[in-house]
């Protein structure tokens, strides 16, 4: 049963995404629902907010993967997701001419191709893990903080009046096994 879910996700991830969809769904463990509708795997994302009650969601964008932890509202475009609620572990490939960016709440985290992880709490405030690579990490009231690790670097982001503070932070809800799943079916993808 595994190795028929292994196939169905890597089949799946090498599919084509259209041009004017957000992503496609791989795979959840969850029910990830856009309005009314319940998305199924190999569905196209649309360009509203989806949520995901409990569970996960594997999405895929044209070079990047993704793991949506629920409780979670996301919003994908093709080059930002907006994340209001829940968990976001993304693997993204290296881009010269493309940069791609999480929103949330208190704090915006862009890259051009690096792994990180985004959580978003009920409060509204905010974990980034750089889990490899650089982010540049921009909010009200703060300069542009760029960020790089080789192996996980935490900061919590908040807002205060009309201020956003962060401090170093540890690890926490997500995993290198995590990342090596979404690396390999990021390795999968058709050019």
């Amino acid at each position: 049963m595994i190795m028929r879910g292994l196939a169905l996700s890597l089949l799946l991830t090498c599919t084509t995404i259209s041009a004017s969809a957000a992503g496609r769904m791989i795979e959840t463990t969850g029910v990830l629902t856009a309005g009314e509708r319940t998305l199924r795997a190999g569905d196209e994302l649309p360009n509203s907010e989806v949520r995901l009650a409990s569970g996960t969601a594997t999405l895929a964008i044209k070079g990047g993967r993704f793991l949506l932890k629920g409780p979670a509202r996301l919003t994908p475009r093709k080059t930002s997701f907006r994340l209001n609620l829940g968990s976001l572990l993304s693997v993204l490939k290296h881009s010269a001419d493309r940069r791609f960016s999480v929103r949330t709440p208190s704090a915006v985290a862009s890259v051009r191709g690096t792994d990180f992880f985004v959580k978003v709490d009920a409060r509204r405030s905010v974990d980034i893990c750089i889990c490899k690579g650089a982010i540049e990490v921009t909010a009200k009231g703060m300069k542009k903080l760029p960020l790089a690790s080789q192996h996980h670097l935490n900061y919590r982001f908040w807002s205060v009046k009309s201020d956003t503070v962060h401090e170093e932070a540890h690890m926490s809800d997500h995993s290198d096994e995590e990342l090596d799943i979404l690396r390999s079916l990021l390795a999968a993808e058709k050019p």
